[in-house]
């Protein structure tokens, strides 16, 4: 069996959308002839957990976890205070968690017959130590890109916030450089959207050829048994699972308000780590609910009427997470997204819900007009699932293998 040294700081029990891509890629490579080694970050650290997600991992796969030194909450404030908010690559930086990733990646090389080195990112510092072990060691590369690094508008509003111009500047220098220098060395860059794939060929004139897209994907053992649960079984129901971004509350924001206007008896659920943040909205048409279990997230889904997505409408490379777990639930997707997006194009591709327009007055009149179907009884839905299961992830880790063998094997 091939050995792939796995370079992810976010691996179970950390949770989140940074931990699904390598946990089901380590889960499901030995089915293909690949087993994996992981070198990830320590739970001890202050993130996100889920014990659940220890049983997905095959048994006798080795992980090993490093830990790195957190900066202090005083000297955060202080740094943000001044404007002099950043690390290089990022919080992660050279003195931090690289240093001892590297040195253990080192024995793990000299000590086994490793055939490749697969790095994912975010944190953009697992590039890093992979760039370096392919530098000594002449290893075959695969560097996968979960988001995008130059070119992502979150990213670039921290930083024109958080930065003094000067600064601000300089990293965007060091930051095109950084990504520049990786998609060289690499011998394969995987990315998660089209959107991303076609950026990269623009701002560094390399080959598309070098550059993979593989999304994202849902498991089709995550829907197995899952027994459904209303929260408000007399009301129509919009839920919204997971995260979401500072820069999306008011999307949010201006949502709830509109659809209040539609209809006050239409309640919007937010499960997960987001449903803090939109809990300071404070609207009347919603219901937040702290971190659940997959499992119990999946009943309460299983039993809304609709699915929310938003993205940022500069965000057009954006496909969150959740978007592929809403594909094979099967309810109707409201996306407030782009509409020349790779979301968009999915739900387009898959016939799997609405992508709402940015402008009030016409999200006003798409909403109402679904809305107004859906209590009539004369609401038409037929998701192609033929399309939506190229996204399982079996089917998503195929692609990753053929990947894999086609390096090793040149």
């Amino acid at each position: 069996m091939n050995k792939v040294l796995f370079i992810t700081f976010f691996f179970p029990p950390l949770s989140g959308a940074g931990v699904w891509r390598s946990l089901k890629y380590a889960k499901y490579l030995p089915n293909y002839g690949w087993k994996p080694i992981v070198i990830s970050a320590d739970e001890r650290i202050n993130y996100d957990k889920d014990y659940s997600l220890l049983k997905e991992i095959p048994e006798g796969t080795d992980i090993y976890r490093i830990g790195y030194k957190e900066r202090s909450k005083i000297w955060q404030f202080a740094r943000s205070k001044l404007k002099l908010d950043y690390d290089f690559p990022d919080a992660f930086n050279i003195g931090t968690w690289f240093l001892p990733a590297y040195k253990l990646a080192r024995e793990i090389l000299l000590k086994e017959h490793i055939d490749l080195v697969y790095s994912s990112s975010g944190p953009f510092i697992s590039h890093f130590v992979a760039m370096k072990l392919k530098q000594e060691f002449k290893i075959p590369w695969v560097a996968d890109f979960r988001d995008p690094w130059t070119g992502n508008v979150l990213i670039n509003q921290h930083f024109t916030k958080n930065l003094i111009e000067p600064l601000r500047k300089h990293i965007f220098s060091k930051i095109w450089q950084a990504e520049d220098k990786i998609l060289d060395k690499a011998n394969k860059i995987t990315v998660v959207t089209w959107q991303h794939k076609h950026l990269l060929c623009d701002q560094h004139e390399i080959s598309s050829g070098k550059i993979k897209v593989i999304t994202n994907g849902y498991n089709e053992e995550d829907f197995r048994e899952i027994n459904k649960n209303s929260i408000y079984p007399n009301k129509i129901v919009i839920m919204y699972a997971g995260s979401i971004y500072a820069g999306y509350v008011e999307l949010v924001s201006d949502f709830l308000d509109l659809l209040y206007e539609i209809d006050p008896q239409i309640e919007v659920v937010f499960i997960g780590k987001g449903a803090l943040e939109i809990q300071k909205l404070n609207r009347l048409n919603l219901t937040c609910i702290a971190n659940l279990t997959k499992e119990k997230f999946m009943s309460f889904s299983l039993g809304s009427d609709f699915s929310l997505l938003t993205i940022h409408p500069s965000a057009k490379w954006n496909i969150p997470g959740k978007t592929y777990d809403y594909l094979r639930l099967g309810k109707p997707i409201l996306a407030l997204a782009p509409e020349d997006g790779d979301a968009a194009k999915i739900i387009k591709e898959t016939n799997t819900g609405f992508v709402l327009s940015y402008d009030r007055q016409k999200r006003k009149g798409q909403l109402e007009n679904i809305l107004k179907s859906w209590k009539e009884g004369t609401f038409k839905f037929e998701p192609d699932w033929e399309n939506i299961a190229k996204y399982e992830v079996q089917n998503l880790t195929q692609e990753m293998v053929y990947t894999f063998n086609d390096i090793i094997s040149n």
